[in-house]
Parts: structure tokens; C-alpha cells; sequence
């Protein structure tokens, strides 16, 4: 429970802050704009990959190819939504069939 907690409130300061504290858009802000989806999907990623428990290696090579499904989408169409949800859809398919 707490892990979830300090999360959220990870989650809130990295939205909150920087309107707080910068008034005008810097060019520091505007990098972080652009990058943020890149560093979202590492972070899902490696979140998928280093999983907390035991996992067999079917799970493992359905997660594989969730992980390529959603980099082959966000490379071709830049879509960092579309590529998250198409990847996940697909490891979901592929684990209850």
C-alpha cells in the first residue's frame, strides 16, 4: 500500500511542479514535453520485463511480444497512447487464448 502511495504522489509533483515553479516556458520544460512519453513507456517496459514474482516463460514470451507489438507502433506511428494500448491489448489477447 504504501509503494502505491508514494506513486501517486511521484505522479502528482511531476504534473503539479512544473507549473508551479516555472512561470514562462523554458526550454528545460519544453524537452520535458517531449520526452515524457518516451520516458513513460521505458519506464512500463522495464516494469514489464523485471516482474516482482515468479513468472513461467510462457508469460514471459507473451510480455516479449507485447513489448515489440507496442515498439513497432510507437516507432511507425508516434502515438504513445495508441502504441500502450494496442501492446497491451494484444499481451492480454495472447494470455487468455
Amino acid at each position: 500500500m504504501l509503494e502505491i502511495i508514494i506513486g501517486a504522489i511521484a505522479n502528482l509533483l511531476t504534473r503539479f511542479l512544473p507549473f508551479i515553479f516555472l512561470k514562462r516556458y523554458s526550454k528545460k520544460f519544453l524537452f520535458l514535453k517531449d520526452e515524457l512519453p518516451v520516458v513513460l513507456l521505458t519506464i512500463l517496459t522495464l516494469y514489464t520485463i523485471f516482474p516482482t514474482g515468479e513468472v513461467n516463460l510462457n508469460e514471459l514470451k507473451f510480455r516479449l511480444i507485447g513489448i515489440i507489438v507496442t515498439s513497432i507502433l510507437h516507432l511507425f506511428f508516434r502515438q504513445f497512447l495508441l502504441s500502450v494500448f494496442v501492446g497491451s491489448f494484444c499481451y492480454i489477447l495472447l494470455i487468455n487464448f
